[in-house]
């Protein structure tokens, strides 16, 4: 296994940051997506952290990521919004989607984003906190396409879909932490693949099959071509339905797109999201629903733990608690992933000695 080595959350923030100022974005596009990345690193999800890093670099190099673009307003319902994020950064057009539907869920009590055409918008469960730092509950149905498709159909052995993330937030209560289910419809993140190799250890079981369809640990065999293999569903044919209604509501529903075979460019990835933001307070009873949640919580979490576990958790704990640990004791990167981050640095001009140096402030 690779040595993992610590580096500060803030100094992180900083050394992504640079890079994508030399990439063409403004300081507050910079920032953003810096933040966005190592908040993924902070909640564990190292898949979606730094490593993202240098395929973002390769997609402002081919120009199917677009530094300066926005997220466009295209149709306004009311509670009803979508948009066209025009191959942005996601974490700048998610952040603008995001915001907009909190706003009308607000007015409305509820607010149904369609945004179509993002690059990648990261860990979801990043925007369903947006809301929750509001209040209030949301659903987010993602697809994902524009490069090979990466995830096998139950039955198949052959990859013709994306991950295609779900995620769902509720609120906390007085006594409760916030519910974030956060999950791609395969049984592992493809961002996982390339952080098993980087670390030199196996896949989980039954992730991955190989070209014939026979099983295997390796990550290696999708990297660096992902045509060597392909993720399964989680939940087998559970998961595989679920990923076809991302496709569904995610892609065709909102514009963006879903998967078909004239979009695999190999270059890029676009994310449509159908989010619904929903205003709890709308219906009237927050004490009663805040009760209701209290209660179903205590009642899960008392059942004995199974053996090998210390207690049930839910979902949102795993994040929360390496985030405690990950704030206080900086965040652990394989020495492969750094060594991918700075010369993903060079690729744009950032000398590595400059990326050390804000590394280790």
């Amino acid at each position: 296994m690779s040595e993992l080595k610590r580096y500060g959350h803030e100094n992180l923030r900083a050394a992504i940051a640079a890079v994508f100022r030399a990439g063409k974005a403004d300081d507050a596009t910079a920032s953003a997506v810096g933040d966005m990345l190592v908040e993924a690193n902070l909640s564990g999800h190292d898949s979606h952290g730094i490593q993202m890093v240098s395929y973002y670099v390769d997609c402002l190099n081919n120009g199917t990521l677009d530094p300066a673009a926005r997220a466009e307003l295209v149709l306004d319902g009311g509670a009803v919004l979508r948009f066209d994020g025009h191959m942005g950064f996601g974490a700048v057009v998610g952040a603008a989607t995001m915001a907009a539907g909190i706003e009308r869920a607000k007015a409305h009590g509820i607010a149904l984003v369609a945004t179509a055409n993002s690059h990648h918008l990261g860990r979801i469960g990043h925007w369903a906190e947006a809301c929750l730092l509001e209040g209030l509950v949301s659903l987010h149905f993602v697809n994902v396409h524009g490069h090979q498709p990466l995830v096998a159909p139950w039955g198949g052995m052959r990859a013709r879909m994306g991950t295609n993330p779900f995620c769902a937030g509720v609120p906390a209560t007085d006594r409760n932490p916030p519910f974030i289910l956060d999950f791609a419809t395969s049984k592992i993140a493809f961002g996982k693949v390339h952080v098993a190799n980087d670390k030199g250890v196996p896949l989980p079981a039954g992730a991955m099959i190989d070209t014939d369809g026979v099983p295997t640990l390796e990550p290696g065999t999708m990297i660096p071509d992902a045509t060597g293999g392909s993720l399964l569903t989680m939940g087998e044919h559970k998961g595989f339905g679920l990923s076809i209604l991302c496709e569904l509501l995610g892609g065709a529903l909102t514009g963006s797109g879903a998967n078909r075979p004239e979009r695999i460019t190999q270059e890029t990835t676009t994310n449509g999201m159908l989010s619904i933001i929903i205003d709890p307070a709308a219906l009237g009873d927050l004490a009663g629903l805040r009760e209701e949640i209290d209660a179903l919580y205590g009642w899960v979490v008392s059942a004995p733990p199974a053996p090998g576990e210390e207690s049930v958790i839910l979902a949102g704990e795993p994040e929360r608690r390496a985030r405690a640990e990950r704030l206080e004791h900086g965040v652990p990167l394989a020495d492969q992933a750094w060594a991918n981050f700075i010369a993903a640095g060079g690729r744009v001009g950032v000398a590595a000695d400059t990326l050390e140096s804000l590394a280790r402030a």
